[in-house]
């Protein structure tokens, strides 16, 4: 385990060991000192007592007086250095004298000198000196000393406590307390020490740092931010996604189950937007999105919530939905606000409408994904019914996407099982009743349900994608029943296919195209692709390049259902298509209805300006077959001249080939 000490603790240790330590060695070695000093001159002092009193003694002993003699020794054993005298006379009868005034056992030091006078020698004089005097003068200097170290050690420990407190642990705490605000992200002002040392340069990168850990940390939660904006908020429109829009619900489904109120969860799809985003291009269907968006915002009650889910399917969520009426009111409002005409790009006008399907909580379900599941069974039934619609859920539509789901598995089946065929509906000419081209129209020969049309599935396979495998398998059965008529020594004249908007954005095309024209042998002229008017007119530049190679490839082309979709003479000038299709809804009223009449000779009279055939489809009657032929519409398709039919019963109606 490692020993944490803190810095005072640790300045302090250093201050005992930094002067504590040297000042007892400083007192242990003054002794020696002192010692070695203090002997020789207390050697010195001896031998000068010794030989004044020696002096002292020489008159006495040499004229024999007594009483002088006896006030020196005593004057000498006075001295306090000194414990014990003897004197011993050198004369005839003397007797030694001995003075002793400290302890036998008194440590002493003893010193001998003779009397002498003219060099007769009078006596010897012996005197013991106190050894004691030299420890007592270590002792005393000894004390001097502690006292003099000892404060130097209290004033200069407290200088050093002080100088490094103040130069020192103040500093460092101030850098401390600045980190664990920078740490905290506590607002503090810069730190500045007034000091040009080391620890002012730390505090001056420490301000640095701080600055540089506010910018990094607002740049992070600005990236927080964004990030949290982006899983949560459409990066489009910038309405609620999924993720939020479920938070959102749970704690709202919460509330009104406490409060016994209702929900009700909208599933809005766009119609047409597939459409309008494959010919007009991504950026013009973004563009759609975003004014759609503005507008559900705008057809709710601020209180209500908007969500994106993806493409072009949008949840929402109307609080307090108290009664029925009440939310039939707010989605026919909100169906009307998409419905509306808006710009796209150039002035161009575009529309789409909306189907809504509602589920309400907590009667048609209490979790989210629940709830969201049977309002899109319930927008696919208002689709069904004609779009621009809405529907409520009902307990019955689990069995009808069931069964939707399992037209889909057959579906795709059947492209695969061959039970696809093809019916051919000739084009006449009215004047004389020859066989002009064919159309080519799929069926489904379903092996349970027996034959069915379109009608039944090509929804279907536009809503699951597969529509364009079902446009390459018809685009492949029509050419292969073309190169077997022509073996049979028959020829249609041209052939046409139908081919959706989405054929024309996929660069694999045209590629495929010229596969089967040099697999079948298909002449330029022989195969016509039908497409819609909304992909002719639309501004995208895909389908544009593929509708040009395909020419260059002998396809003739055709607009479809001409007259049922918004127009761009200025593409259709450009394009130059082979025929225009006007559509059945016009030609169903005539020769009754006056303006279909107008609109009829309208659309002729723009195909004779700019050379290009116009098919009349939907004839039935009479009647219309004159009221065309009257207006110089030759080509004629409908009922009145042939149902759509398989290829065997068609085949004798052909003119002879070659």
């Amino acid at each position: 385990m490692r020993l944490r000490l803190s810095l005072r603790l640790l300045i302090l240790i250093a201050v005992v060991v930094g002067i504590a330590i040297p000042a007892l060695l400083v007192l242990l070695l003054s002794d020696a000192l002192v010692r070695r000093s203090v002997e020789p001159i207390l050697e010195g002092q001896r031998a000068a007592v010794l030989s004044l009193a020696s002096t002292s003694l020489v008159d006495p002993l040499w004229v024999l007086d007594s009483a002088a003699t006896d006030r020196a020794l005593k004057q000498l054993l006075d001295d306090a250095s000194v414990c014990s005298i003897s004197l011993a006379e050198e004369r005839q009868g003397a007797q030694e004298v001995k003075l002793q005034k400290c302890a036998a056992d008194w440590p002493v030091v003893t010193l001998a000198q003779a009397v002498r006078r003219d060099g007769v020698v009078l006596g010897t004089l012996t005197v013991a000196f106190d050894d004691g005097a030299t420890e007592r003068l270590v002792r005393d200097r000894r004390a001097q000393v502690g006292a003099i170290v000892g404060l130097q050690v209290v004033l200069g420990g407290l200088f050093l406590l002080v100088v490094l407190y103040w130069r020192l642990v103040r500093p460092i705490d101030q850098l401390k307390q600045h980190a664990a605000a920078i740490a905290e992200r506590q607002a503090r002002p810069l730190l500045d020490l007034h000091r040009g040392d080391e620890l002012g340069d730390l505090g001056d990168q420490l301000n640095r740092m701080a600055q540089q850990i506010e910018g990094l940390l607002a740049d992070m939660e600005a990236k927080n931010a964004q990030l949290r904006q982006m899983a949560m908020y459409d990066h489009l429109t910038q309405l609620p996604n999924r993720t939020l829009f479920r938070e959102v619900f749970q704690h709202e489904a919460s509330f009104a189950k406490r409060h016994g109120q209702q929900l009700a969860l909208l599933f809005v799809d766009l119609d047409r937007f597939k459409a309008i985003n494959d010919t007009l291009g991504h950026a013009a269907g973004d563009r759609l999105l975003l004014t759609i968006s503005e507008r559900l915002r705008a057809a709710v009650r601020g209180s209500d919530l908007v969500c994106r889910v993806s493409g072009d399917e949008f949840l929402l969520l109307l609080r307090e939905a108290v009664t029925m009426e009440a939310v039939q009111v707010a989605v026919q409002r909100l169906i009307s606000s998409v419905s509306e005409a808006l710009e796209i790009q150039g002035g161009q006008q575009a529309s789409v409408s909306a189907s809504v399907g509602v589920a309400m909580f907590p009667a048609d379900g209490e979790e989210f994904d629940e709830l969201v599941r049977h309002a899109d069974m319930a927008m696919y039934e208002a689709k069904e019914e004609g779009r621009s619609r809405f529907a409520f859920y009902q307990a019955n539509m689990d069995a009808q996407l069931a069964e939707r789901m399992e037209l889909e598995r057959e579906l795709a089946e059947a492209i695969r099982a061959g039970q696809l065929v093809l019916h051919y509906q000739p084009i006449i000419d009215a004047s004389s009743g020859a066989v002009m081209s064919v159309e080519a129209l799929v069926r489904w020969q379903h092996p349970v349900r027996g034959l069915l049309y379109p009608g039944a599935f090509i929804h279907v396979a536009e809503d699951s994608g597969q529509i364009k495998e079902l446009g390459n398998w018809t685009l492949e059965a029509a050419c292969q029943q073309l190169a077997r008529w022509k073996s049979m020594g028959r020829h249609p004249g041209a052939i046409a296919v139908n081919l959706s908007a989405s054929h024309f954005r996929d660069q694999r095309l045209v590629e495929q195209v010229r596969g089967l024209i040099d697999a079948y042998g298909v002449a330029p002229g022989e195969l016509l692709v039908e497409l819609t008017e909304s992909t002719v007119m639309g501004d995208s530049e895909a389908s544009m390049r593929t509708i040009q190679q395909l020419r260059e490839l002998g396809v003739a082309l055709a607009v479809d259902d001409f007259g049922t979709g918004y127009s761009s003479l200025a593409y259709l000038k450009l394009l130059r298509p082979q025929k225009l299709k006007i559509d059945r809804s016009f030609v169903r009223d005539i020769p009754a209805d006056p303006d279909d009449c107008v609109l009829v000779q309208a659309v002729l009279g723009l195909a004779k300006a700019l050379d290009i055939q116009v098919v009349a489809e939907g004839v039935e009657t009479e009647e219309q077959r004159d009221f065309l032929l009257g207006e110089a519409c030759v080509m004629q398709q409908g009922y009145l001249f042939s149902k759509p039919i398989p290829a065997e019963q068609l085949g004798s109606k052909l003119r002879a080939w070659p």
